[in-house]
């Protein structure tokens, strides 16, 4: 039987080294690519590298993110949205399963849980060149799967900095960190990303999907801080307070919280409660 193999774009990231560990120990060959291996916005690099390789299925992390997006909404389509035309043209003509990593940025200031088939609002222009990358990979690529990640965590895990281990860091050299008390959203454990993936494509279930871990009520950014300071065993104070503190290039929505309803149509278990997952996190930074 053939091994499978995984084609990972934005290979020198948080999210693509978790993936390449949790897929290879699942047995797949993996195969991370950064930008000077294969450039996204060029069609025919792109096909010669799918080409080359030949995986089973190519997960495009690479983006342009939020800020810089901001700044340069021309090169934010030319990456979040043509770099994902290209991609789904190549595997769409290969036979390949396209997994798009979009954003759980796409909605309003509505504090209130959004599942797959809430209405789209792009505040920003991150967010509008990630929904049109998800559109190319819908319409050009017929094995594809689009998944809406929540506020991801894990690079601790690889020694990278992420805003768990920032936080934690910040939390053990000061007695009182000020955190949004009026950002919501869902903090999601790359690890649990991972395997909801490896799930989806190994039952070859295509289609949209919200991919976070679960909450039973909304959880902001002062929540999420504290519950750090809380698994890390700290008496730091989380100061609530407003996001005008922390002004930012981009208009951010006030609601990234997710659900997924299509997971459960698909009959995949829900993923884990965002509290369980991180703690599990933290036992994990302390070996």
């Amino acid at each position: 039987m053939q091994e499978k193999s995984l084609l990972i774009t934005g290979g020198n990231g948080m999210l693509a080294g978790r993936l390449a560990i949790n897929f290879a120990e699942a047995g797949w060959g993996v195969h991370p690519v950064g930008h000077s291996e294969m450039d996204i916005t060029n069609e025919q690099e792109v096909f010669e590298c799918v080409r080359a390789i030949r995986p089973t299925a190519v997960i495009n992390t690479a983006a342009l993110l939020v800020e810089a997006c901001e700044a340069d909404p021309k090169e934010a389509f030319r990456v979040n949205a043509w770099g994902v035309r290209n991609l789904a043209r190549a595997c769409d003509r290969l036979g390949t399963q396209l997994v798009q990593i979009s954003t759980s940025g796409l909605f309003g200031d509505e504090v209130r849980p959004y599942d797959e088939f809430a209405p789209v609002v792009n505040k920003t222009r991150y967010a509008a060149s990630k929904h049109a990358g998800e559109n190319y990979a819908r319409e050009l690529c017929e094995k594809h799967i689009i998944l809406r990640l929540g506020w991801l965590y894990g690079g601790g895990l690889d020694g990278r900095k992420d805003f768990v281990t920032a936080r934690l860091a910040e939390a053990q050299s000061a007695a009182v960190l000020a955190s949004a008390a009026d950002k919501f959203g869902c903090p999601t454990n790359a690890d649990d990303v991972a395997r909801t993936m490896l799930a989806l494509l190994n039952e070859q279930i295509y289609g949209l999907f919200h991919c976070a871990n679960t909450a039973d009520e909304p959880c902001s950014r002062a929540d999420y801080v504290a519950a750090i300071c809380e698994f890390a065993g700290l008496q730091t104070t989380v100061e609530r307070t407003d996001s005008s503190g922390f002004p930012r290039a981009a208009n951010v929505p006030d609601c990234e919280w997710l659900v997924s309803y299509t997971l459960e149509y698909g009959g995949f278990t829900p993923m884990p409660h965002w509290r369980e997952s991180l703690q599990r996190y933290m036992g994990q930074l302390d070996r």
